[in-house]
């Protein structure tokens, strides 16, 4: 890898793999953006999977701030995990992050390392998962719609023959999730999709909105295009139960922070970073 490409990250390696360990590997990425939808998605799918951490990647263009969880201090990172298919049919390769990075050209840096990781992993295809903001009312009612677009003309449509989606005719994918399959492409021929389902664009403009409809909807996707072993629990019939765990996890944390009276202004109340 170029010397250049490493300028500003700090590699935590947890264990040894080679490429020749992969069976038939893709790609699936999802870094926190609008409603923490491809996160969400990302995440649940790395626990489902029980994937082991490869790398932790720690940038110098990730926030300034140390992340405190269980009262243990960590940084911001970027981390990629393996998960081997018992059943030999395809290998997959997760990368997620904390956050994106504070720059665009942090954003180009940390995504031009990625593609090429991935390249030397001998992944043959990138799959991003994120958000596709529209002005509906009806969200909350109905299944979001999911949209892709694709590095690949053939690609593009055979996916479209197996999938209920729509194409995104124009537009600009902000971040690293955009970025990373088109980059990938560019450089070293890797071909990739960008799915994104739908969410309220009130998201983009508050910070509190997680979307877990929208990202269990592209986990069944994932799941029945793949033939993933993605459990029940995580599914549109019980998206209310969920749901609920979730905001109970959110008050206690607010409870958390009240009782340490970090409260000085309405920002630091909503942040995890202290």
């Amino acid at each position: 890898m170029n010397e250049s490409v490493f300028s500003g990250i700090k590699i935590i390696k947890h264990m040894d793999f080679s490429k020749q360990e992969f069976n038939n590997p893709i790609c699936i990425l999802g870094m926190p953006g609008i409603a923490d939808v491809g996160k969400f998605a990302i995440d649940t799918l790395i626990g489902q999977l029980n994937a082991e951490n490869y790398m932790d990647i720690i940038f110098n263009d990730y926030p300034a701030g140390a992340i405190v969880d269980d009262s243990l201090l960590s940084a911001p990172k970027a981390e990629i995990l393996i998960w081997k298919d018992p059943k030999n049919i395809r290998d997959i390769m997760l990368v997620t992050a904390d956050a994106q990075s504070l720059t665009p050209k942090g954003i180009y840096r940390i995504s031009n390392f990625l593609s090429e990781l991935i390249f030397q992993s001998g992944i043959k295809m990138i799959i991003a998962l994120g958000a596709y903001p529209i002005n509906n009312n009806n969200l909350k009612t109905k299944i979001p719609k999911i949209y892709i677009t694709s590095t690949s003309k053939e690609l593009l449509n055979t996916f479209l023959s197996s999938n209920k989606c729509e194409k995104i005719q124009k537009g600009v994918i902000i971040g690293a999730n955009g970025l990373i399959p088109t980059l990938a492409k560019a450089r070293f021929n890797i071909d990739g999709l960008v799915i994104l389902a739908e969410t309220d664009n009130i998201a983009i403009i508050n910070e509190d909105i997680t979307d877990l409809k929208a990202s269990i909807t592209l986990l069944d996707l994932l799941k029945r295009s793949f033939t993933l072993p993605i459990k029940k629990k995580y599914s549109l019939e019980n998206i209310d139960d969920i749901s609920k765990n979730l905001q109970i996890k959110r008050d206690q944390l607010e409870k958390n922070i009240e009782s340490l009276q970090i409260n000085d202004s309405d920002d630091k109340k909503k942040s995890l970073y202290i």
